[in-house]
């Protein structure tokens, strides 16, 4: 798995962004280095929900001590997307930053490029009818993503319901798509969710 380094880039030079990026590269370079230090600093990782590690406690308090001194809405939403990929990242790695990707505004492009753990592929049916919920857009660039769904039910939820809150969202241009795909070529399932 990777972080498409492109998509953060590309963001941060955006004209709106340009008196924060010098900042933002800087915070970056923080909630790597605090992620860092707390994973040297533990041999096995204790999970509670309700409490965040010392790397997470770093990410947020930054983040706000940020944000006290912005009022662009914009500019605000960028640095959350970033606290936000950190903060999964710090609390339980790849597994944790790929489930819980933020996708109804800007957030840092994640691609799997092998499989990853914890999951439960070998669970699938050996062939598989896969269903995405997206913007029509897909089809016309031929650049798909990555999340797929065995349930038809929750790729229409992807294509007409979650997202019909946020500005960008337009109703007659939403699709869900359908494909079938052999087991071997998935690289995660959670068929829980």
């Amino acid at each position: 798995m990777k972080i498409v380094v492109d998509s953060i880039e590309s963001k941060l030079n955006e004209p709106f962004f340009a008196e924060f990026k010098e900042i933002a590269i800087e915070a970056i370079s923080k909630y790597i280095a605090a992620i860092k230090k707390f994973e040297a600093s533990v041999t096995k990782h204790y999970f509670f929900p309700s409490q965040d590690n010392e790397a997470e406690e770093f990410i947020r308090s930054h983040f706000c001590e940020l944000v006290d001194k912005i009022d662009d809405k914009n500019v605000i939403q960028v640095f959350d997307a970033l606290r936000h990929s950190f903060s999964c990242y710090a609390y339980n790695g790849l597994h944790q930053l790929y489930t819980r990707q933020e996708n109804e505004c800007w957030h840092p492009k994640i691609k799997l490029t092998e499989v990853l753990s914890p999951n439960d592929i070998e669970s699938l049916d050996k062939e598989l009818t896969l269903y995405r919920g997206c913007d029509i857009s897909e089809i016309e660039n031929n650049s798909f993503g990555q999340a797929w769904t065995t349930s038809l039910q929750v790729a229409r939820d992807f294509a007409y319901t979650h997202y019909q809150h946020q500005i960008w969202f337009a109703g007659n241009s939403r699709i869900v798509l359908e494909a079938t795909c052999a087991r071997d070529q998935i690289l995660f399932s959670e068929q829980s969710i």
